[in-house]
Formats: structure tokens, sequence, C-alpha cells
């Protein structure tokens, strides 16, 4: 073989560390689609057939055997018509694996949806449509002619005369078919594509197109301000500060419409897919088919087709949860970051990444915008603004001018000294009957779910724990028998009738959840229709959105939930809201406990009076002093924000430096605890003392998970391209031998951004 020839550089799908890189294919010929960067392709590695991605293309001369001594193998099909990933996504690759430490194909299977990693071409579950376009005489008489030379084509067309459209695939026929392509390119037939409207879309009209609102003079200045940066075409970064109900929305709606203008495309990221439906209404009404949707509970058939139209450029704005930072869009010019403070934007598991990272990176690489908005920006962003890496602009006030909702603050300790031992406050309890009577709503948060924290013996003190987690199993009862649940491993177990460790009968029930709340509910306000938000209730698919268009609609007067319910709704007849126990949030061992209390409060309080009805918060707790809840109740981020910011300072935690975390897990203590402890000595051999701080090896939170011990490593730096080769190197070492010895080992980097 002689002359040029073109070589794929694929990452394989084999999950290994050790095969880490890219293999080289030939690219035969007579493949019927070009194979170009970004391409989902079949490949044989091995002995085995598998999935590959390629990264590039390169032409090289050969001479003679050459290909046959290098032993190149040829790319055996091309699953796609066009590319999956574009350029700038397999640019993310790289970063995704020098920024989180993970695998080139972790990095792509964080990026592409699921059902893009399976051996199917792409059309396999688009809607497409071959159309009839002559005659069923003249496609009969095409038929016969094609018979002996093309006899694929001929079965198409006695279909398409006896039919008249067909829907692909169809018999194993894809509109990539060689067969499809001669009939359409002779002119027999031609192809549409009949796009799957995802449920979440379905059921909201795009129809009645919303009519633009009349913008306040603080939303006209945000808008100027935003409006330059995406003139300018440079990348920019912008912190949004608005008090809840100030119409950060309809901001992010007319900056998406200028983007538009543009010829640019948009992201908006939302941090619970709770939020979607009411986002993707709003974002429908106002720009149609537009906008796809992209988050984990869209079917495998509409993630692919909403990936498709973003990829195709046929929706021009994405919206959706944490993994739609990643929605395949050219010409990116702006991604909003709604409520930029919520820690469900930190991704948990493999790849670790932070989509508001992302965003910055996507923003840089494309020269876009990042707009980041919220009633309690993170401590990061301000101090980003105090470094200059970011611009601060404000909504002060709300877009009625009606004014945010009076928080009042009760001590339950008075509570109990006043003779009242039941859940609700005098207060509280005064608030919801205050709603029912003049026919409004109330919301009732309490960010736990179950019915009990835990069960205790009163005789001998011993907690019932799961067997599998050094963890309290929670006590659960609404809708099914009473039964014990962990809420790590999910085991379940009856509820005791006698005390596991002495046999007698003190167990008692200690904690509330929601499914508590819901019942204390129907016992106080039989008349009150209530319905409960969290885990347990929306599991299903489309759980949330049936839920919240219920409440929405008026089938219930109460709702109660946990942090699902604390942000970014918006119903205008809930007047009042209660935190049934602020304290809950206060209690965690975690330096940013009392940050997350005070954005949840300030959230959950905004959810009430947000039309022309005055609204109302109570929040209980037992510790009313703490600045936290004082700030919250006030609605004062300033002054929340300059105790929070020197208590960060005076004991070095983010955004004064970034942690990692290094975790070791085995089934045997020891193990887990050498690995740990080895990790620690090879990082302090590896980085220089100045750019490192290293916190001995220690059992984690939870020591025990799934029965496998768990012991950790933080680390605290203020720059990860000074620790990096260290940090890697360690990571490598101890991993690898962990694996050996039938453990794993988890880095997670920059575990400490909120």
């Amino acid at each position: 073989m002689t002359g040029a020839v073109n070589i794929a550089r694929v990452v394989v799908d084999v999950r290994t560390k050790a095969l880490d890189r890219t293999f080289d294919y030939v690219v035969p010929t007579e493949l019927a689609t070009p194979v170009k960067p970004g391409h989902r392709v079949l490949v044989s590695f091995g002995n085995v057939r598998t999935l590959g991605y390629v990264m590039s293309v390169i032409a090289t001369r050969m001479k003679g055997d050459a290909e046959e001594e290098r032993k190149l193998k040829p790319i055996l099909k091309v699953m796609d018509e066009e590319p999956m990933l574009t350029e700038e996504l397999l640019r993310l690759v790289d970063w995704l694996c020098f920024r989180y430490v993970c695998t080139r194909l972790e990095a792509i299977e964080s990026i592409l949806p699921g059902v893009f990693r399976q051996e199917k071409e792409t059309e396999a579950s688009s809607v497409v449509v071959l159309h009839a376009e002559q005659s069923p005489e003249d496609l009969e008489r095409a038929a016969f002619s094609k018979q002996k030379r093309a006899p694929k084509q001929a079965g198409l067309l006695r279909q398409l005369a006896r039919d008249g459209v067909m829907s692909l695939p169809d018999n194993g026929v894809v509109p990539s078919d060689p067969a499809v392509k001669a009939l359409v390119a002779s002119g027999h037939a031609s192809l549409k594509r009949l796009e799957h409207i995802p449920e979440i879309a379905a059921s909201l009209s795009s129809e009645n197109e919303e009519g633009e609102r009349t913008l306040t003079p603080y939303q006209e200045r945000v808008l100027r301000e935003v409006s330059k940066a995406l003139d300018n075409g440079r990348e920019a970064f912008f912190v949004l500060h608005g008090v809840t109900g100030s119409g950060k929305t309809e901001v992010y709606l007319r900056a998406i419409a200028q983007c538009l203008s543009q010829g640019k495309s948009a992201i908006v990221l939302v941090p619970e897919i709770s939020l979607t439906p009411q986002m993707v209404g709003r974002f429908t009404a106002r720009f149609g088919r537009r906008v796809a949707v992209l988050h984990s509970r869209l079917g495998a058939r509409e993630k692919k087709d909403e990936w498709i139209r973003l990829r195709r450029g046929d929706a021009r704005i994405a919206v959706g949860a944490r993994s739609a930072v990643f929605a395949p869009l050219v010409d990116l010019g702006l991604i909003i970051v709604d409520e930029e403070h919520e820690t469900s934007y930190k991704q948990e598991e493999t790849v670790r990444y932070d989509a508001r990272e992302v965003a910055k990176w996507r923003a840089k690489s494309g020269w876009g915008v990042v707009l980041s908005g919220s009633a309690t920006p993170s401590l990061t962003a301000m101090h980003e603004v105090a470094q200059g890496e970011a611009r601060l602009l404000t909504l002060p006030t709300r877009v009625n001018n009606s004014p945010l909702p009076p928080v009042e603050i009760v001590d339950m300790r008075e509570e109990l000294r006043a003779g009242n031992h039941q859940l609700f406050s005098r207060a509280l309890a005064s608030g919801v009957e205050a709603a029912l009577s003049e026919g409004m709503q109330s919301i009732l948060f309490l960010n736990r779910r179950g019915y009990a924290s835990f069960l205790l013996c009163r005789s001998c003190g011993e907690v019932v724990l799961c067997p599998h987690c050094d963890i309290s199993l929670t006590l659960h009862r609404a809708g099914e028998d009473p039964h014990l649940r962990c809420h790590y491993c999910q085991h379940r177990s009856p509820v005791p009738q006698r005390c596991p460790n002495c046999g007698e009968d003190a167990l008692r029930s200690f904690g509330v959840g929601t499914q508590q709340v819901e019942q204390e509910i129907e016992r106080s306000w039989p008349q009150a229709r209530v319905l409960r938000m969290d885990v347990d209730t929306t599991r299903k698919k489309g759980a949330h959105q049936q839920l919240l268009q219920a409440f929405a609609d008026g089938e219930a007067d109460i709702l109660v939930g946990t942090q699902m319910v604390a942000k970014g709704l918006d119903f205008p007849k809930v007047t009042f809201v209660g935190v049934v126990a602020a304290d809950t949030m206060l209690a965690i061992p975690d330096y940013r406990s009392a940050e997350r209390t005070f954005n949840l409060l300030t959230q959950v309080a905004g959810r009430a009076g947000r039309a022309y009805l005055p609204g109302k918060t109570v929040v209980q707790t037992f510790r009313p002093e703490h600045y936290a809840v004082k700030s919250a109740a006030r609605h004062d981020y300033s002054s929340f924000y300059r105790e929070e910011i020197l208590y960060r300072s005076r004991f070095e935690y983010p955004p004064y430096c970034e942690l990692a975390l290094f975790v070791a897990v085995h089934e045997e203590e020891r193990l887990a605890q050498g690995a740990a402890a080895r990790f620690e000595r090879e990082v302090l051999r590896r980085a220089a003392a100045a750019t490192i701080t290293v916190l001995a090896a220690a059992p984690s939170g939870v020591k025990r998970a799934e029965d496998q011990f768990r012991y950790q490593v933080v680390l605290k730096y203020s720059s990860w391209e000074a620790v990096h080769d260290a940090v890697v190197g360690a990571y490598g070492l101890v991993y690898d031998r962990l694996r050996r010895l039938k453990g794993y080992a988890v880095l997670d980097v920059n575990a400490g951004r909120i």
C-alpha cells in the first residue's frame, strides 16, 4: 500500500487507567461516512469489538507494507452521520482530565449522554420518515428496474409505493443507509425529521408566547452591562446578586434574546431537576422550539433527540441541571448559572466536576459571557468579585416593589417552657391557619426526609444502626408499613419491638422528618390538602413536575418538602412559609454549615409573598442567636458575608484556599487506613512544603459504608497547577496498589467548593 493514509487517534471504551491514551486506526477509504474528530466509531481492540471516540485524524504517508508492520487495524464502522462531540468539547476532555484527575474515557462519558455509549447508530432512535416523492406507479416501475442490481432499494421503493411513508429505523434500515441515500439522491424519496418533544416540554404550550415584561430601572441597568459584554465579544464573568422575586429570570430571557440575535447560542443551568419545569415553561413560552431540555430524568430517546437537536443547531438554547453545561452548542455566547450558590453543581461521582468551573472554561475558550445569579451568592463568587475576577451586578428590590416577607424567629426553648411540646410553634400554627382561612397556600420546609431520624433505647442508650454502615437507620412510615431504612446503602428492615442490645421495650423515635410533618398537618388541620415533595415522593419520572403542577393549580393547600421546595419556585398564592427546624443544617460538622443554613433560610423565606399578596415566614430554631439565622431573618446578605468571610480567612478555608479530598476504601480497615497513610506520605515527599498543607489520614465522617471502611486525607493549597504533579503522582501509586488489593481510591479535587 502506498500513498497518503488517514489515521484516526481513538479513545477506546476500555475501563482501565493503564490504557488511558489514544490508539491509532486506519481510516478505510470505503467507509460511507468520512471520519472526523468527535465521531463515535466501532473498532476492534484485542479480541473484542468496542466503541471508540475519535480525538483527531492525521494524514500520514506509508510505503509498501508499513501498515502491516505497524499492525494498524481499520475502523470498522462510523456510528453517526455527524460527530456527536464538537471540537470544543474534545478540547474540554483534556482540561477535565487535568483538572479533575480522570481518564479520557471518563471525561468523554461525562460529556455524552449515556445513550451514546451503546453500540448503536445515532439514527436508531431518531424519529425520521422516508417520504415518497413520486406516484405509486412510478415507484413500482423504479423498483422493477432495480430488482437485480439494487434489491434493497427495490424493497424500499415497493414499501413506499404501498404506504407513502416509512419510519426509520425500520427492519434495520437507518437514514445513513446507502440505499436510502440513493433513493433521496435520485428524487424517488425525501427524508423528513419529526422531532420528538420531551414530556417536560410537551406539557408546556409555546403557542401563546409570553410577552416581554416591563423592566425595572435595576433590571435595565443590569442588562446594559451584560449587553455591552455580549457586544464586545470578549470573555466576561458577572455575579448577579438579586433578592428573591427581583426578576432575575426576565434578565436571563432578555440577555439570551440578544445572544440569539447575534447568531450565538446559550446554556441555562438550574441546580435541581425540580426547578426545570418552571424554568423550561418560561423559556419555551418566549423562545419556542429553540429550547432543548437536558437533565438526568429524561428518557434515553428524549436525551438523544435533544442532544442531536442542539448538535445540529435546530435548538440554540439548552436548559437543564448540572450536565447541561456540556451541551454540544457551537458559537456559545452566554452561559447562565441560576442559583449559583447551590452545592448540586458539584458532581459527586466520577468525573467529580464543578459545572460552574466548566462554564467558565467554555466561556474562556469561546469568548463567552457567564452570568451567575443568586439571592445568596456563594462566598467563592463574592471573593472572585473582590479579586477583580468577576463583576458584581445587583437587583436590590422586587419587581412589583412588594417588600420582602417579614421573618419571625421562634425560640423553641421558649415554646417548651411555655408548655408547648408540639411539632409546630404557636406562631407557625397561626400562620398556616391564617393562610387556610384566606384560601391561600403555605410551604413548610424541613431538610430531612423520612419520619424520624433514628430510634434510641431509653434504657441502655443504644441507637439502632445500619448493619452495613456506621450510621443510624431512619424511620419511615408514610403510605407503607413502618420500617427502618439506611439512606446510604438503602438497607431496609422491620421496626424492632425491643432494643436489639438490651431487650427492653424502650425504643423511642427521635428527630423529625417530612413524613412526620405531613402526618402532623393532617392531624392538626384535617381539612387541609397536603402534598409532600422529597426524594421518596419524586422517584418516578415526571413526579417533580406533577407535584409542582398540582400545587400551582391549587390542588393542595400546603406543600411540605426538603430543599426541593426552598428555591427557584414561584407560586403567587403562597403567603406563608414555615421552617420547621433550622438547626438540622447548623448541626452538620462542616465549615460550610453556616453558609448553607443562611442560603436555605433566605431562599425558602423568599417563596412567600412573591405576587401582590403580602407574605410571612416563621423560622423555628433552638439557636436563634446564631448569625446565620439572624442575618437570614433580616434578609441581610452583607452582614452574613462580613462575619462568615472573617471566619474563613482566620482558619484558611475556601475561598482562601482550595481543598482536595483523598478517600481510600476497603473491606479491611487496616488496608484502607494504610492506603490513606501512604498517600499522605507520598504527597509530603513529592510536593514542596510551601505549596500544600496535608491534614493527617483519619477516618471519614462515615467510617464504614456498605461494608467498606473509608479513610481520608484532606489537602489544602492555593494553586492546583503548583501541586498537580505531586498529588496525581501520589494518587496514581496508591490507586494502583489498592486496586490490586481489591479496594479503590477516590480523589475529589476542589471538594470544598460550595
